[in-house]
């Protein structure tokens, strides 16, 4: 397209009218500036129309939308600071006010006080403070510490096996609370 205007844009040659004499014929000279100036005028005229046909072409297509200059990270220090002002340290709600702002595209200052992202950093916290809670609550499978001790042992009125206590020192221990109990003469309750 820039070509074909640079090509029309060729300057129009003057003729060095020093070198005619006397013998000269004038009228074919002026019918040959004649044809040169229709000519110019011709290619004047394509040139004009190409620019129209081009301008109408770039008029009639949409226009093109600002193009967006791709950041690769825009969270600045800046950005982290106002979180952490705003009680937000721990690297998963940060993650979490990053993805919430990209999605929404709500501004830093305002993302902290928005109900969307107040929701789900509650929803965070309670996950991770339930996931804390119960890390160390351990089940025993059906073995409770009441089993162990001796008192359990003497209420059942039997010793336990090797399989019911696998302790030793555990099942020791309640052997010999039966050898006191049956030396004392045993605890009835009816008596």
């Amino acid at each position: 397209m820039a070509n074909e205007i640079d090509k029309v844009d060729e300057p129009l040659v003057e003729e060095d009218l020093t070198k005619l004499d006397d013998s000269t014929d004038w009228k074919a000279k002026a019918e040959e500036l004649e044809q040169k100036r229709r000519e110019d005028g011709i290619k004047q005229r394509e040139r004009t129309r190409s620019l129209k046909a081009q301008l109408e072409e770039l008029k009639s297509k949409p226009p093109e939308p600002p193009k967006k200059e791709d950041k690769p990270e825009d969270f600045s220090l800046l950005h982290k600071g106002f979180l952490r002002m705003a009680g937000i340290a721990d690297d998963e709600e940060v993650e979490l006010a990053k993805s919430i702002q990209k999605k929404t595209g709500v501004e830093w200052d305002k993302l902290v006080d928005d109900d969307y992202f107040k929701t789900k950093l509650d929803g965070l916290r309670a996950s991770k403070a339930n996931a804390v809670a119960t890390t160390e609550v351990r089940g025993s499978g059906g073995d409770t510490k009441a089993k162990n001790s001796p008192e359990y042992w003497l209420a059942q009125g039997r010793r336990p096996t090797k399989a019911e206590v696998p302790d030793r020192a555990t099942r020791v221990a309640i052997i010999q609370a039966f050898a006191k109990g049956s030396e004392s003469g045993g605890t009835f309750y009816n008596e």
